[in-house]
């Protein structure tokens, strides 16, 4: 004897069905969508860098470092610039959301869409670059680690002590590494120095805030 199934049935099955196959093409959606905005990233700021080369094209090269996951482990740094008096190995960091970015300590970088914001999310990826020993290729050139936030952040901050924190410059000297957003960057590409610069140690740009 054979059950017959209402009809309502058949159309509560269907619409799950669409609900489903809906879900899907949109999660196929928002990875293509986001697979291209990791690359226009990328492709901006290479062009970007690029015209750091182009400033003296005879002491200057810029390489991206170009790997497959099935045979070659993700290197820590996605670019390789060197110029006159540096070889910079640099980071780009995905911060689409222009939160703000707080340096808790070398490698833990805190991603706050407040100031109040206690969540516990971090910049990912930055562990390896930072730990790393860069080599000395030659005796002209200094090597520089450096992270580019994309494409910017609200603010730029990192802790001095547990109650006190300061803004971080492009000059900032950040546990060894530079900070810099891409958009500072873009209005004025000479905060990557070329050449050797003499540091004037009695100029302290930098600002701090008690918490």
């Amino acid at each position: 004897m054979f059950t017959i199934i209402p009809p309502f049935v058949y159309i509560i099955i269907g619409v799950i069905a669409f609900i489903f196959v809906l879900l899907i093409a949109l999660i196929i959606l928002l990875n293509i969508l986001n697979r291209r905005r990791i690359k226009n990233m990328f492709t901006n700021v290479y062009n970007l860098l690029n015209q750091i080369v182009n400033l003296d094209k005879d002491n200057s090269e810029l390489n991206r470092i170009e790997y497959d996951l099935k045979k070659n482990q993700k290197p820590p740094y996605d670019f390789v610039l060197k110029t006159e008096g540096y070889i910079y190995y640099i980071k780009v960091v995905d911060n689409h959301s222009g939160y703000e970015i707080c340096v808790n300590n070398s490698v833990k970088w805190q991603i706050r869409k407040t100031f109040a914001d206690e969540s516990m999310n971090f910049v990912s990826d930055i562990e390896e670059l930072m730990r790393m020993e860069l080599p000395r290729e030659d005796s002209t050139r200094i090597p520089k680690k450096l992270y580019i936030i994309y494409p910017g952040a609200r603010s730029l901050l990192r802790y001095i002590n547990e109650c006190e924190m300061e803004f971080i410059h492009p000059t900032t000297d950040v546990y060894g590494t530079n900070i810099i957003t891409y958009n500072d960057l873009k209005e004025n590409i000479d905060f990557i120095p070329r050449k050797h610069v003499k540091k004037d140690k009695d100029k302290n740009t930098q600002l701090s805030l008690k918490i």
